[in-house]
């Protein structure tokens, strides 16, 4: 069956929300909504020092909140990137996630990939990849219960006991991985699920790379048809095709640029709302309904149902999706919750109950 998901990347700025307060509230209707309504999981991105992704530095504060305001739909991070934090407070914070939740916690982990938040943690990105290895290795053996020490090439600490641990004996853990291969193989062979982000990549790009993970997940001697992978998408649904990418182009544009100029270490400049050169580099042949149609989900029902399918068919047991951001507004993100639950999510309920 697939599963449904909501993901969160909390870009606030002035002119999105009335304040930042009114931001957050804004973003606890939509899980509402989600949980209401038979949503399966939410996300919630960490980002630092920047409007992109920045209003939620520490994603366990946010859904520590959310684990009370909620009752069904699991909880986790998209992604907690390891190296940023002492791996100890993050098990222990994560852990009071998972017992406020009633043990709903999804543990989404990775290496982060942003210049300027590794500058700002005086980090060396060749490093982080061990880090992430290192201290993830360190949050499984603290939330095991056992009591240990650890001297190692980026942590030590003398010998201790994490106080809390999570409600559930097993946290399901999500890796995520973008570009590069041994991200995939990581996660793989450690029978990880994975997560990918469909909007920097084409659609034979992430294919070959969701290739990569089931290559090595097989290699590891783990059970076919057995992991869990999740796409994550923009999300806009319209009467026509040609509204629905109206709507959302703006917001699609500040997205991407973003992600570009911070990716490229420029995270000063802050022309990100108005430079639409973003949509040459992406769709260098002009044709942008191709590029809505190949890396999103902006679209009628209809065609929404038919791009959820080929992720399906691709292996892909989970899709998330970006709702609000930027001009893509509350009013429209619910518009668009409410429609995908009318006219998009019967299609793939209907047909597992079939089964």
């Amino acid at each position: 069956m697939m599963k449904f998901g909501l993901f969160m990347l909390p870009c606030f700025r002035e002119g999105v929300s009335g304040s930042l307060a009114d931001f957050y509230d804004e973003m606890s209707e939509l899980v509402a909504v989600a949980d209401d309504t038979g949503w399966d999981r939410i996300w919630v991105s960490e980002h630092h020092f920047h409007y992109y992704g920045g209003a939620t530095p520490n994603p366990a504060v946010q859904l520590a909140a959310w684990a009370r305001e909620t009752r069904n739909i699991r909880l986790g991070p998209a992604i907690s990137l390891t190296p940023l934090r002492n791996p100890l407070h993050i098990a222990e914070d994560y852990a009071v996630v998972d017992q406020l939740s009633g043990g709903r916690l999804n543990f989404g982990v990775g290496r982060g990939y942003l210049p300027h938040e590794f500058d700002g943690h005086n980090l060396d990105p060749d490093a982080v990849s061990a880090m992430r290895e290192e201290g993830f290795g360190i949050i499984r053996r603290a939330w095991s219960g056992e009591t240990f020490a650890h001297d190692g090439k980026h942590y030590s600490f003398p010998k201790l006991r994490l106080h809390p641990l999570p409600k559930q004996a097993e946290v399901p853990i999500w890796a995520a991985a973008s570009r590069t291969r041994d991200s995939f193989d990581w996660a793989a062979k450690n029978g990880f699920n994975i997560m990918m982000n469909q909007y920097p990549m084409t659609p034979e790009e992430a294919r070959e790379r969701f290739g990569w993970y089931l290559e090595g997940w097989k290699a590891a001697g783990h059970a076919e048809g057995t992991h869990e992978a999740m796409m994550s998408v923009f999300l806009h649904i319209a009467d026509t095709e040609e509204q629905a990418i109206a709507e959302a182009t703006r917001a699609v544009q500040e997205h991407a640029n973003l992600f570009r100029l911070l990716f490229s270490g420029d995270q000063w400049n802050e022309d990100y709302a108005g430079d639409e050169s973003v949509f040459e580099f992406l769709a260098p042949d002009g044709d942008l309904t191709r590029l809505f149609r190949e890396r999103t989900c902006i679209g009628t029902a209809e065609q929404v149902i038919e791009r959820i399918a080929r992720y399906r068919d691709w292996g892909f047991t989970e899709m998330s999706f970006i709702t609000r951001t930027g001009e893509l507004s509350q009013e429209l993100a619910l518009d668009t919750m409410w429609r995908f639950n009318d006219e998009v999510a019967p299609a793939f309920r209907e047909k597992a109950a079939a089964e």
